[in-house]
């Protein structure tokens, strides 16, 4: 009976083991995959908004930007 239970506790160990590395491995490479296509979006333009100082439309402008991060 003590051999079986012997036996059993090194299958769940040694089982635990290869799962533990099999996740080592796996984690990074899953990662990079996900930043690999974030990397392939396109690129949002900025945009640009002119209005003028005050409501009698004026030749003076301010010019407010906005770019995406």
């Amino acid at each position: 009976m003590k051999k079986d239970a012997i036996s059993t506790g090194l299958f769940i160990a040694i089982g635990f083991l290869c799962v533990a590395i099999v996740i080592a491995i796996l984690v990074p490479l899953v990662q990079d995959v996900i930043n690999d296509t974030d990397d392939n979006r396109p690129d949002i333009p900025g945009v640009t908004l002119i209005q003028p100082l005050d409501s009698s439309q004026t030749a003076v402008a301010r010019v407010l930007t906005h770019t995406s991060v």
